[in-house]
């Protein structure tokens, strides 16, 4: 992502973007762990460079997001998943200036 200024560029990794979702998503109640959607994916994020977790498709113009959790269980889910999103929305927006276009929370898995 690269924005331009009066005085140059600047450019902000998607590392850096992914470190703004994994701090929202450690503030968020209910929120056990980020994980990945399938088996297959588990493997495959061994052997490369892939967050565990996050899927985020930045185009230039628009931010997508997919994300991958594990939520407490007893909790209202709907409204975990919810505030989770919102807590995301609101750090990309904020601190990375990027309203993204989605943020997807799909909840994989209870913990006991």
């Amino acid at each position: 992502m690269k924005f331009s200024t009066e005085y140059g560029e600047i450019e902000v990794s998607a590392q850096a973007l992914k470190g703004l979702i994994k701090e929202a998503m450690v503030n968020s109640y209910g929120v056990v762990e980020l994980s990945n959607p399938s088996m297959l994916s588990s493997v495959v994020s061994i052997f490369s460079d892939v967050d565990k977790g996050i899927k985020m498709v930045d185009d230039g113009m628009d931010i997508k997001v997919d994300i991958y959790v594990v939520v407490e269980y007893g909790t209202n889910i709907p409204q975990v998943a919810k505030n989770l999103r919102d807590s995301v929305m609101y750090s990309l927006t904020t601190y990375a200036g990027r309203k993204p276009l989605e943020v997807n929370v799909h909840v994989v898995a209870l913990s006991f």
